[in-house]
């Protein structure tokens, strides 16, 4: 982490986001205890200058984030059929140093994923799922196997083998959809990935519906200020970039942006912040208003400056894009 750019910097930037997470043990019996994945949620548009297609965008997003895998990882509880105070893991590991609650199998696997032993993971989970589903109506397993199903999509993923991603991620939704109901935020979680995957493929359109789908449920169920909102909206903008309809990516990248300043909660999320930003930035070169991009870029970096190594490729990236920029604006 750079720790030449204190993370004061960026919350004076951002404004007062960084919000307080719930203490998931004030029950003495809180539910049933599940890790989550997050995959890539995000995508960016890269750099200028590269002219990446689609699939590599996708692609250079994912080798962002597996920098640091314990950035996806977010420890939950299910309880009553909701899954509720889900926090990211550097988040827990920080309120609860040394902990003791973690339950053992979820603690390996997470072990697993954090030095990149993304087969042992599967491996693992795989045990996890077949169990799950073949015992749906055991404990909690009805509910769980979605879970671990987009669990399983995500590593496929981040282990370079989407071809295998996009089929375990539909059957998560499915999984999802019959436990939990059809509007329900996990199921939009998968259906994220879903467009996702989609998107890679050049399936615009495909993408584009499941996006929308998801921030439907969302909207319904969370309001349309929630964090995840912002995650859906950067990604119909970066849709509607490809399709060439700049005027409806910036509505949707401003609207991300909007509501990212106000529920930026870890690292992770600062990530996220800096990619949309990045993305408003290359759109404002698309449309000729460099100094404005210059400034988005210069925010960008100062985020990722705060979270990244010094060395990392998000930062060289936006680096090029202000060098890029700066040949325009001069």
């Amino acid at each position: 982490m750079g720790d030449n750019k204190p993370l004061s910097v960026v919350s004076a930037l951002l404004g007062n986001c960084f919000c307080e997470f719930p203490n998931v043990r004030e029950n003495s019996n809180p539910g049933v205890q599940f890790m989550e994945l997050h995959g890539v949620e995000y995508i960016g548009l890269g750099a200028v200058a590269s002219e990446l297609t689609a699939e590599q965008r996708v692609r250079d997003t994912v080798a962002q984030l597996t920098e640091q895998t314990k950035r996806l990882i977010s420890v939950g509880y299910l309880v009553d059929t909701r899954v509720t105070n889900t926090i990211p893991l550097d988040v827990w590991e920080k309120q609860y140093p040394e902990d003791r609650a973690m339950k053992r199998p979820i603690q390996k696997i997470i072990n697993h994923i954090k030095n990149k032993e993304f087969d042992a993971a599967l491996n693992d989970l795989y045990k996890e799922y077949e169990a799950q589903k073949k015992h749906p109506n055991r404990g909690s397993n009805k509910y769980l196997a979605g879970i671990t199903g987009h669990n399983i999509a995500v590593l496929y993923v981040l282990s370079d083998q989407s071809e295998m991603a996009l089929p375990l991620f539909r059957q998560a939704m499915a999984l999802k959809r019959a436990a939990f109901g059809e509007d329900h935020p996990e199921v939009a979680e998968t259906l994220d990935e879903i467009g996702i995957q989609l998107f890679a493929k050049k399936d615009i359109e495909g993408a584009l519906i499941s996006f929308m789908e998801a921030q439907k449920i969302r909207s319904k169920q969370l309001g349309s200020t929630h964090p995840t909102i912002s995650m859906v909206l950067n990604n119909i903008g970066c849709c509607r970039f490809v399709q060439g309809n700049h005027k409806q990516a910036l509505m949707t990248f401003s609207e991300a942006r909007d509501v990212q300043q106000k529920s930026a909660q870890g690292d992770l999320d600062l990530l996220h912040v800096a990619i949309t930003v990045n993305n408003l930035g290359y759109l404002m070169i698309q449309m000729r208003r460099y100094e404005e991009a210059q400034e988005l870029f210069e925010e960008a970096l100062l985020i990722q400056q705060s979270v990244l190594e010094d060395g990392h490729h998000a930062i060289q990236d936006t680096l090029s894009n202000l060098q890029f920029t700066n040949a325009f604006h001069c």
